[in-house]
């Protein structure tokens, strides 16, 4: 009868290993200097191929192959500090230690890639291009993937991540909203292209610098429980995230999702200048993209406390999908329907950059159920890879594809130039997020799953406030 009554009773509650509950002064300083941060992101995502071309006349399948090229040297720069981070030991921080050493090199970065000299030669310029856009995406994994393992570990709780991510994801639309209608006018199309460039740079990178140290500074410390327990080497925390069912999973549909969008981020200029005819209204057009992202970020997260959040980001793929498609039918006189289309994809982008992030926390912890390992840097290393390489190939195919389809800068373009526009901008995203939605529809790991793991995970990993008094 005693044993039966042990069985029976419910086990005292464990203390509380990290708070629950993000105040609002972290969720601050967790945002603030991502703002810069991803503003300088989204100048080279959205307008560093049309400078590169149409500014300083470099051919469009050059810069092409340096984007990919620079993806490959991602694919061992992402996991060695996705590694390096869980197994960094300072008293600052593992995560917090490489957010500040991130600083000085992104910004050198940013001002040296927008800034090149006017007396370089073709090959000069073409050398410096080069290194510093393998220099840019470098410093920027060693801010982005601790940044993100960062997010996963501020708390266990669902719906806290969900919180923490939609702050990143209000930092992400502020950038993006001051890329789009601020930095891009200001770029595409504009007399003044690269004097702008090199002023908006040095702003952005000054902002960044100054506010991740400021900012790090007054993140609360780091879970102590969480130190030493990353994989023993690189290729372990590879191998571990390999069987991990839900993260490759995950990690495809992620690849092939942002592999698609690629396209509108490289060739949206190019559609408003050659195909719309209407150039000058690019910032509006960002607009009605941005303000949408923000404003969802609420609905998103209040959604995804009600429903499974994998099938809201399946549902919102495919709302995306409609909104791609419409790039399909973009011909001159009809800013309407990229403002439609704009609308659209702003309002759905807002679930997968919020309830998608916390999944990813999620699939983490799937991960120290079974190993007993924390390794959100190694993960968020890999999907951050996955990004980039998708990022990476679909710029380096529009480039390349445009340069084959005849497109000659600042003349009226052939047929064949204006459907291979719209089809990298359009057709490539839409096509993409329907294998992606159809794909995801596999995914098991729904929140009673998560919740039974979370709850194994707190019962069987002692507080240290218990082995003190033990």
């Amino acid at each position: 009868m005693a044993q039966s009554a042990t069985q029976t009773a419910d086990p005292a509650p464990l203390p509380t290993r990290v708070a629950e509950r993000v105040g609002w002064l972290t969720l601050f300083n967790y945002t603030a200097p991502f703002v810069p941060a991803y503003f300088i992101y989204m100048m080279v995502t959205i307008a560093f191929m049309y400078f590169a071309t149409d500014v300083l006349s470099l051919a469009p399948g050059l810069i092409g192959t340096i984007f990919f090229a620079s993806k490959i040297w991602d694919a061992f720069s992402d996991p060695m500090v996705g590694y390096l981070s869980d197994r960094t030991k300072a008293r600052f921080g593992r995560r917090r230690t490489w957010l500040i050493a991130s600083s000085l090199p992104l910004a050198a970065a940013s001002i040296m890639l927008w800034s090149p000299p006017t007396s370089l030669s073709e090959t000069e310029l073409r050398i410096w291009v080069a290194v510093s856009l393998f220099g840019f995406y470098t410093a920027f994994t060693v801010y982005a993937v601790p940044h993100l393992a960062l997010g996963a570990e501020l708390s266990p709780s669902p719906v806290e991540r969900a919180r923490v991510f939609g702050g990143r994801q209000v930092g992400l639309s502020l950038a993006m909203l001051a890329a789009f209608v601020f930095a891009s006018p200001m770029i595409i199309d504009n007399p003044s292209a690269r004097e702008n460039a090199a002023m908006l740079s040095a702003v952005g990178a000054a902002l960044f610098a100054t506010a991740i140290i400021i900012c790090t500074i007054g993140l609360p410390k780091e879970r102590e429980d969480y130190v030493g327990r990353g994989a023993e080497n690189p290729i372990a925390a590879m191998r571990d995230v390999a069987r991990n069912p839900h993260a490759k999973l995950l990690l495809f549909v992620y690849f092939v999702e942002v592999f698609g969008i690629a396209g509108t981020s490289a060739m949206t200029a190019y559609v408003l200048k050659y195909v719309t005819l209407a150039a000058e209204y690019i910032g509006l057009v960002f607009l009605t993209y941005a303000i949408p992202a923000i404003l969802s970020i609420p609905f998103w997260v209040a959604m995804g406390q009600r429903f499974e959040r994998h099938k809201l980001w399946r549902y919102a793929m495919g709302l995306q999908a409609i909104g791609f498609g419409t790039i399909l039918f973009q011909d001159e006189g009809r800013l309407w329907l990229m403002i439609a289309s704009s609308l659209i994809n702003g309002f759905a982008m807002g679930c997968g950059q919020t309830l998608g992030q916390a999944i990813k926390a999620d699939v983490i912890d799937y991960d120290e159920y079974r190993t007993g390992q924390r390794k959100e840097g190694a993960y968020f290393a890999t999907w951050n890879l996955a990004g980039k390489l998708g990022t990476g190939l679909m710029v380096a195919l529009a480039g390349w594809a445009l340069q084959w389809s005849g497109y000659v800068k600042d003349v009226p373009q052939t047929a064949t130039t204006l459907w291979t526009i719209r089809l990298i901008a359009g057709g490539a995203p839409m096509v993409c997020l329907l294998i992606g939605m159809t794909l995801f529809s596999r995914f098991s790991l729904d929140s009673r799953e998560h919740a039974r793991i979370r709850a194994e995970i707190d019962a069987r990993t002692p507080h240290p406030q218990e082995e003190g008094s033990s």
